[in-house]
């Protein structure tokens, strides 16, 4: 093994542990679950997933992010209400503000509710709202199309809410605020807890976006509020501890949440939260932001709400994890944005291949600039800068799949100059506007595709507006060695494009002048002769001749940029031309637009009309190459509950068996826990397997004998080979799903010591550690302490033997669908006299 791709050296097979033990080990301050490798089955130990040691970690990140600026954050369980990291608790509790935009989504609820507008209500923005000496501006792009109020809370328009506003009575709004918990305490343990403010008589349209004496309320106020939104209306109080307290239970329905889910994410995908760029972390997250002024002052306030999921499928009532609320004074809704995402990214859990983030620096050529952003917001800027127009999901997706693989093929481009694109049509066309939603759920959609050849390489996929009728040859338009997929294609797609066939007619005076920017073309004061010597395949100018007092030969395409260069480059729009004289003037009739390479916008956007798939299109244009996820030598294998990442050099076969494996363990588990009467919420899994132990090393923090690492939900494992031989895979698997199962039939803050003792009895590992249990009966209290202090892999293996020893009577004493039951209920003291 390379030292350096771990930093352990894997010891002989001989030499590895003989034995069963597990050892918890923190890794950048997380406890995860570690999985030993050894000859007899596997064990685990895993402290729970909403412990101690992540609260603190949130509370560090959180206290990090915020810095030393004036403000507060609070992060909480929107499930059970339990603040698990809190900066600045006076701040929080004790102190109330304009919400700002953040109270737009419960606007929105109470003009559903009264009937003043239904969910595909549009208005078109008139750029700013006037009421008496009031003006609230927006600062979205102007000419959007019109809003529905999804959009609108995406893009935060104050015209649209405003309007509405004018239009809300007081008296509904009011219902709605007071529902959610505003002006009212929570009941959080804190001293002096402010009830915020909801004033009766001061109703003004721009109470409605936020702004005013009517509505003024605490970050605290603010997290239960949109904790009731999405956890099925339950109004929870606030605590630190792991009891829950419903306050009251507030109505929204699927259809209220929908919307309101929708224009949360698209804040964060194209909206006001989009350069926090939050919405390519591994978990699926919403937000709203909110920029208020003070009372009384002129300064602004900046908040943000966001939320996080595990996926975009599993965004239901139960299913939202984590909820964070950010307020800061002198700043804006975006900055506040940017401080929760490194809070979301911790929660998210370790990265796998399939979701670490490539970043790109892009240089601003008109603004002599560099930023470094996400490979996807690059991608989706670029789309947004060549397709401003194009209406076509399947059309987008294949210019997105064809941008990301022209820029993976390209990377570092400018290297010398310190940054991989310009912004020019050098490297790709990019421009920072705000790209619509469709736009961004194809570049989402495709993200991790690109083009592969037969050998399985990213391809050189170059792109136009239009080819005029057939694609270009690389080697007759550039000199290079054409690969078969750029030798060029017939496309009767493209003829009914705008620039399928065109004439320019330049004068020759002007055409000279022209010719004269550059020694290759300049042949005096006036043109003889002009020509076309040689056309390739496609019909375009392979060379051109032009006489005058000099004579010169030169390729067609330098021949069409030189003109670009000084006449405009709508004038001679490709090499796909011929020429004739005409009086004093030389007519060009020709076609296409662009060097004519690899995919044809106009073409692909007929295709889509027609209905062909973004892969046909692709296809068609790049022939004898495939669509496949782009990330170096990593495949994917997927089942109903579970996404397997593989490295490309493991059998497919492998990752079938795990996937069966997974799927089978999940099913007879479930199985055991319904026969008790329960029906958990088991999440779908994200399955990593490492190529070398050096890889599981350097990813994961653990030891080299360490079988697998689990942290919220992905489980990293060891190379399949290595389990095999030890004879752990199978038994591997179903202990990470046994851990996962306990904490969703128990709670997160199951004792340790029924966790481990648990796991070894349902994954059928007790007979290989039953001979480790110590001579003397241990309490559980003291296993608990055993699990946590051992400090030697012989005290480990002996706290684990008595934790199944004592799992073992359990059972025996009053059966297994009871131990389920009691675990479900929480009765753990009850369990502990048994």
């Amino acid at each position: 093994m390379n030292p350096a791709r771990g930093g352990h050296r894997v010891p002989p097979l001989q030499t590895i542990l003989r034995f069963v033990a597990v050892t918890a080990i923190a890794a950048g301050g997380i406890l995860v679950l570690a999985t030993v490798l050894l000859e007899a089955p596997a064990i685990t130990i895993k402290a729970p997933e909403n412990n101690a040691d992540q609260d603190t970690q949130l509370q560090a990140i959180a206290a990090s992010a915020l810095g030393t600026r004036e403000g507060t954050v609070i992060v909480l369980d929107p499930q059970s209400g339990r603040v698990r990291a809190v900066v600045n608790p006076s701040l929080a509790f004790q102190s109330a503000f304009p919400p700002g935009s953040t109270i737009k989504p419960f606007t929105t609820l109470a003009a559903l509710r009264s009937g003043i507008i239904t969910r595909d209500t549009l208005m078109r923005c008139r750029g700013k709202h006037k009421s008496e000496d009031v003006v609230d501006a927006c600062s979205h792009p102007p000419h959007l199309d019109p809003f529905n109020p999804a959009d609108a809370i995406a893009y935060s328009c104050n015209y649209y809410f405003a309007t509405v506003g004018e239009r809300l009575h007081e008296g509904d709004f009011a219902r709605v605020l007071s529902d959610f918990g505003f002006g009212h305490a929570t009941g959080i343990d804190a001293e002096e807890e402010s009830t915020g403010v909801l004033a009766r008589g001061r109703w003004q349209a721009e109470s409605a976006i936020g702004e005013g004496p009517f509505l003024q309320v605490t970050p605290v106020q603010m997290a239960m509020a949109y904790a009731a939104l999405f956890n099925g209306g339950r109004l929870l109080k606030p605590t630190h501890g792991f009891t829950t307290e419903v306050r009251g239970q507030v109505r929204i329905d699927d259809d209220e949440r929908k919307i309101l889910l929708g224009g949360m994410r698209g804040a964060v995908t194209y909206g006001t939260a989009q350069k926090a760029d939050l919405a390519f972390l591994s978990q699926y997250v919403v937000g709203k932001t909110g920029t208020s002024t003070q009372l009384q002052g002129f300064r602004s306030q900046g908040w943000f709400v966001g939320l996080v999921f595990q996926n975009d499928k599993q965004v239901g009532p139960g299913d939202a994890q984590l909820l964070v609320v950010v307020f800061m004074k002198n700043s804006h809704g975006t900055e506040a944005a940017e401080v929760a995402r490194p809070i979301f990214a911790e929660f998210g859990g370790p990265s796998s291949p399939a979701n670490e983030t490539t970043y790109v620096s892009v240089h601003q050529v008109s603004e002599n600039s560099t930023e470094r952003i996400s490979l996807d917001d690059y991608i989706l800027h670029v789309v947004a800068t060549e397709a401003s127009v194009e209406d076509q999901p399947e059309a987008l997706k294949a210019l997105a799949i064809a941008a990301r693989t022209y820029a993976l093929k390209n990377l570092g481009r400018h290297q010398k100059q310190g940054y991989d694109f310009c912004s020019t049509t050098h490297c790709l066309r990019f421009e920072s506007v705000m790209p619509q939603p469709s736009l961004v759920a194809a570049v989402k959609d495709t993200s991790d595709l690109v083009l592969r050849d037969e050998k399985d390489q990213i391809i050189d996929a170059y792109f136009s507006a239009s080819c005029g009728g057939t694609t270009a040859n690389l080697k007759t338009l550039w000199g290079e060695e054409a690969p078969p997929y750029l030798r060029g294609v017939r496309d009767d797609y493209c003829n009914s494009g705008p620039h399928y066939r065109w004439t320019d007619v330049i004068d020759s005076q002007r055409l000279a002048r022209a010719l004269r920017s550059d020694p290759r073309t300049d042949v005096g004061q006036r043109i003889r002769e002009l020509s076309v010597v040689n056309y390739d395949q496609t019909g375009r100018a392979e060379l051109v001749s032009i006489a005058g007092d000099r004579r010169h030969t030169i390729s067609g395409w330098e021949f069409k940029l030189i003109v670009g260069r000084t006449l405009g480059w709508n004038v001679l729009k490709s090499s796909r031309f011929n020429v004739s004289r005409s009086g004093s003037g030389f007519v060009f009739r020709g076609g296409g637009f662009g060097h004519g390479l690899g995919l044809c916008q106009e073409g692909s956007h007929v295709m889509a009309q027609r209905g062909q798939s973004y892969r046909q299109i692709l296809a068609h244009y790049f022939p004898g190459t495939s669509v496949r996820e782009y990330r170096s030598g990593v495949a994917t294998r997927s089942s109903s509950h579970f996404r397997v990442v593989y490295p490309q050099t493991l059998d497919q076969q492998d990752a079938e068996q795990v996937l069966s494996l997974l799927e089978a363990n999940r099913a007879e588990l479930l199985s055991r826990v319904s026969a008790a009467g329960i029906q958990p919420r088991f999440p779908n899994l994200e399955i990593v397997i490492n190529e070398t132990t050096g890889d599981f090393v350097g990813r994961t923090g653990m030891p080299p004998w360490a079988g697998a690492a689990t942290k919220n939900r992905t489980v990293e494992l060891q190379p399949v080979k290595l389990l095999k031989q030890r004879r752990i895979l199978e038994t591997t698997l179903r202990h990470e799903l046994v851990h996962v199962l306990i904490d969703a039939v128990g709670g997160a803050q199951t004792p340790r010591w029924l966790t481990e003792g648990l796991a070894l009895y349902f994954a059928g590992e007790g007979k290989a550690i039953e001979r480790e249990q110590p001579l003397n009966r241990m309490s559980p209290e003291t296993v608990e302490q055993s699990l946590i202090l051992a400090r030697s892999a012989t005290e480990m293996r002996i706290a684990y033997a008595a934790a199944y020893n004592l799992v073992k009577k359990l059972i025996q004493a009053e059966g297994e669908d009871k131990v389920w039951k009691r675990l479900a209920d929480r009765r753990y003291s009850v369990l502990r006299e048994a």
